[in-house]
């Protein structure tokens, strides 16, 4: 604020980091009146696969400035500053907060990771996969916050076999989409092993990648099953079950 203008943005978003011990597990970001659920179950919004974690363990909410968090009747409880918490409380950047064993730090912000809408990592005694998705966050962020990989080229996925809606979707101004039979997908494609989120295309440091999501249904890119992270290059084709999706 050197000179002497308010940046109404710094209210408006916050960043947080999910840590495990001393590692780094997730970053995030939170926006004015976003809702975020931290959990396991793969409709949470940040979800971190332990089974430390409940299904559906906290909830994070920025409102009007404040945020607040709050314990959704989780197994392993959610602290603040050493005491169990049951409804929503006010907290600040000065709390400790642990969900389960995962602490969670607000942050400053982070240029390095601020288009990244996902963040992945193993830690050698738990295993705990986290993944890092809000559409609920995408919706409120400024075009200024998008990251895109080109403002030259528009990247789209396109349905060339199978049924899927819609049948194209642009990915010009998204930083992240959802492919799965829930309804909140952008992209559905119905079946009965078809993951709720089966799998989402995310952009970061001007390239696309696909991550998948676990589901009974495997997610095949290039007719080869993949189980993490994979870039994508146009021309690729993304398969689920008989849907092929090719991305350009």
């Amino acid at each position: 604020m050197q000179d002497g203008t308010i940046n109404l943005e710094d209210y408006t978003k916050s960043d947080w980091t999910i840590m495990l011990n001393d590692r780094v597990i997730a970053r995030f970001t939170t926006h004015e009146g976003s809702k975020l659920i931290i959990g396991r179950s793969p409709d949470a919004d940040v979800v971190i696969d332990n089974t430390a974690i409940s299904r559906h363990h906290s909830s994070l909410e920025l409102r009007d400035g404040r945020h607040y968090l709050a314990d959704l009747k989780s197994t392993n409880g959610t602290t603040v500053n050493g005491k169990k918490i049951a409804s929503k409380v006010p907290i600040t950047e000065k709390d400790v907060i642990f969900i389960g064993k995962f602490r969670l730090i607000q942050s400053a912000t982070d240029d390095q990771h601020a288009s990244s809408s996902y963040a992945t990592a193993m830690d050698i005694d738990d295993e705990a996969t986290v993944f890092v998705s809000s559409p609920r966050q995408q919706a409120t962020a400024q075009p200024s916050q998008t990251a895109t990989p080109s403002q030259n080229e528009i990247y789209r996925l396109a349905v060339i076999e199978g049924n899927a809606a819609p049948t194209t979707l642009s990915l010009d101004g998204k930083s992240s989409v959802k492919i799965g039979k829930d309804s909140s997908c952008d992209m559905i494609i119905s079946g009965w092993l078809v993951g709720k989120p089966q799998c989402y295309v995310v952009s970061k440091k001007d390239k696309y990648y696909i991550v998948p999501q676990r589901s009974w249904a495997n997610t095949r890119l290039n007719d080869v099953i993949i189980k993490e992270e994979r870039l994508l290059r146009k021309g690729d084709i993304i398969q689920i079950k008989s849907v092929k999706i090719r991305f350009s």
